[in-house]
This record gives C-alpha cells, sequence and structure tokens, in this order.
C-alpha cells in the first residue's frame, strides 16, 4: 500500500538552488495554510508568518545567515520567516515553530516547489546572534522569537539521499547503545526481534 504522506516525507529535500521563477499566491496560501494547520500546545497557536519578496529585504537577509544559505536566500522568490511567542506558549514554542516550518516545507514539495529549512533560533538570544539581527531587518518584536527562514521556489534541482534502516534507530522497550560493548544481561534485551517488527521494507504506521 502506498502512503501519499508518507512518500512526500521521502522524497522531500533541501534546496538551496531555485529557478527565475515566481510562485503564484495560490501555491504560497496553500503552504502557509499547511502552516496554520500545524499542531501546538493546548492549540495555542502561537506563529505568525511573515512572506518577503522584496529584493533589497532578502539581500540583507542572505548576509545574517550562515555563507551555504546567502545565495539561497537571494534567488528564492520569496522565503517565510518563522516566528512565535513564548508568552502564549512558554514551554513548547520551539516545537510549535518546527512543527509549523516542517508542514510548510513538506506541502510545498507535495506542490513542486522546493524549501530549505534554515534554522534561525539562538538558544542563548545572544546579543550578536542572527536571530537578532534577523529580527531587527524583519522589524519583529523583541519579545517574540524567530525560529526559522524558508527560502520557497521551483529547484533546479533534487538530490539524492539514504537513510539509516529502521534496525539501526529503533529499540524495543529500553534503549539499547549498539556502540559499547554489552553484558549478558543486555545483549538477552537487545535480542528482542526489531528486525522482525520493522524491516527496511516495511511501512510504519502514519
Amino acid at each position: 500500500m502506498v502512503n501519499m504522506v508518507l512518500e512526500t516525507i521521502k522524497k522531500r529535500r533541501s534546496i538551496i538552488k531555485f529557478l527565475a521563477k515566481p510562485v503564484n499566491d495560490e501555491l504560497l496560501n496553500a503552504v502557509l495554510e499547511a502552516g496554520r494547520w500545524a499542531p501546538s500546545w493546548l492549540n495555542r497557536q502561537p506563529w505568525k508568518f511573515i512572506v518577503v519578496s522584496e529584493k533589497e529585504t532578502k539581500i540583507k537577509a542572505s548576509g545574517m545567515v550562515p555563507t551555504v544559505f546567502s545565495s539561497t536566500l537571494k534567488d528564492a522568490p520569496v522565503f517565510i520567516g518563522v516566528c512565535v511567542n513564548p508568552e502564549l506558549d512558554p514551554y513548547h514554542f520551539i516545537e510549535d515553530g518546527s512543527a509549523a516550518t516542517q508542514n510548510m516545507t513538506l506541502v510545498a514539495h507535495s506542490l513542486g516547489l522546493g524549501t530549505c529549512w534554515i534554522g534561525a533560533f539562538s538558544l542563548g538570544d545572544e546579543r550578536d546572534s542572527a536571530e537578532r539581527k534577523l529580527k531587527k531587518l524583519l522589524m519583529i518584536p523583541k519579545n517574540w522569537r524567530l525560529i526559522s527562514l524558508i527560502p520557497l521556489g521551483y529547484p533546479k534541482f533534487r538530490g539524492h539521499k539514504t537513510r539509516k534502516e529502521l534496525f539501526d534507530i529503533v529499540d524495543s522497550n529500553y534503549f539499547i547503545d549498539r556502540e559499547k560493548k554489552l553484558s549478558t544481561e543486555e545483549k538477552v534485551v537487545q535480542k528482542i526481534p526489531v528486525k522482525k517488527i520493522l524491516t527496511p521494507t516495511s511501512t510504519p504506521p502514519v
């Protein structure tokens, strides 16, 4: 059985090179809708999404992110800034903004668009951090945090990547450190047939 959601998750790639082709409002709104419907703690929905299309602002923002993403922000037709208000969700605002970001990247891929998740959040909220600089540029209030930037456009190409097999990352009932020498008791626990339950070709429930 083919699960379209799972297939989208598997095929999504980070895109850092875009075609010089605008994204129409219908597609952009569909991506934003995906962010709007992301889960949040107690449904607080503590986010705002800033859509940036001005060339000058994109150029300025490109100088505030790691060099590898500089041309990405400049060349993308548009980018989305994902902001959250910790006052609305003081415990899980990072997860809330991350969930919204993930939703938008997945729907963008399903629509034939490309994205790249650029992390903007500074854990220590340092004065000279990229987040502080970007917040000033985008006129984001001090009490709000900037979680991510999402360049959006038509990809020049899509790469191919692999993932670890399920039996390398899934343990049954207990955490197993595969890199250390196991005691006899731990070896017994490790014999729990994870490979039989989750094989590389099996499809876990979504």
